[in-house]
């Protein structure tokens, strides 16, 4: 089995890495990393919308020695992920550091036939849990207690459980809330899909809301923005939009969220341009009418600036993989 721990990149190493929250994901050891993949999508998007980069993720299984430092484990949370088709058994050694971990571990997660670890772990008769169906006869022939019939998710303080990696996406959305507020976990949810709706899944929509501390006059002029990308309005177009002069939009936009309109309005149609490189196949001068940046000279200009690379290099990653 292969494990991978993403590499820290210098902004986490220097921007408050002390404030990090560890997600260990625990996988049976005949367990494919790849299997891990939904789960710790959720927190790598959390990273990529949160500028301090909060949470560092590891895949492990319970061969690997567990730390008993207390202080170590007040900002880790486990999950531990098992699949739908077989019961997760664990030898004598795994079961120490499994007992060591859920007495840890502030936060638990188990998930499909993680459900058998607690029995191993001696928490059987502790809490109640949602039980896959393919489960249900072996669970209550091991005293696991099914909290509602056919219920896809549990939360017991400590312990939370889902029947399959799909069922427990709400449950890592609340992990997210609780530790970051409604704002970025709905924006979150959001920009993955989750919500029944999508209005703004914009990775610089969302920081920029964020810094702003969600101020109402900042988002609305936000929006007015994003629905103008492609034929830039004037700020004080966009002041009159949202009922303010220009000089009151521009001191709140510094007062609230640390920048000026200009630069932010750039950072969205920026954003908008990288994503047409990446996912069509316009042409750089279609992309610049596109943007709002009028030809391919000023796109190109605007990117060495703001990104330090250029919308060839850009494009030619994107399709290759390579670097340019």
């Amino acid at each position: 089995m292969t494990y991978s721990e993403p590499r820290q990149t210098h902004a986490m190493q220097t921007a408050g890495q002390t404030l990090q929250q560890e997600i260990y994901i625990i996988l049976p050891e005949d367990a494919s990393a790849a299997s891990a993949h939904m789960v710790s999508e959720v927190f790598r998007t959390a990273n990529e919308l949160i500028s301090s980069a909060p949470y560092r993720i590891t895949l492990r299984s319970l061969s690997a020695p567990v730390d008993n430092d207390p202080r170590q484990w007040q900002r880790r949370t486990v999950i531990f992920l098992g699949d739908l088709h077989s019961r997760w058994h664990i030898d004598a050694v795994q079961r120490s550091r499994l007992q060591q971990i859920l007495r840890l571990a502030p936060r638990n997660l188990v998930i499909g036939s993680a459900i058998f670890l607690l029995a191993a772990g001696g928490l059987n008769l502790d809490h109640q849990l949602a039980i896959h169906p393919n489960f249900l006869a072996a669970a209550h022939e091991m005293n696991l207690q099914e909290e509602t019939p056919g219920g896809r998710t549990t939360n017991s303080g400590r312990i939370q459980s889902a029947i399959s990696s799909f069922a427990a996406l709400p449950l890592l959305i609340g992990i997210l809330q609780q530790d970051q507020g409604h704002f970025l976990a709905d924006a979150i949810s959001e920009y993955l899909g989750l919500n029944e709706t999508r209005k703004n899944p914009s990775k610089a929509f969302v920081q920029l809301r964020q810094s702003a501390c969600d101020d109402t006059l900042i988002v609305n002029a936000l929006k007015v923005m994003q629905e103008h990308i492609e034929d830039p309005l004037k700020i004080r177009e966009i002041a009159s939009i949202v009922g303010v002069s220009t000089r009151q939009l521009e001191r709140r936009f510094q007062e609230k969220a640390g920048v000026s309109p200009l630069p932010a309005y750039r950072a969205l149609r920026l954003e908008r341009a990288q994503q047409l490189l990446q996912h069509t196949s316009l042409s750089l001068p279609e992309i610049a009418v596109a943007t709002g940046f009028g030809t391919r000279c000023n796109l190109t200009r605007w990117f060495n600036k703001e990104l330090n690379s250029s919308p060839q290099n850009m494009r030619q990653q994107s399709f290759t993989g390579a670097a340019a």
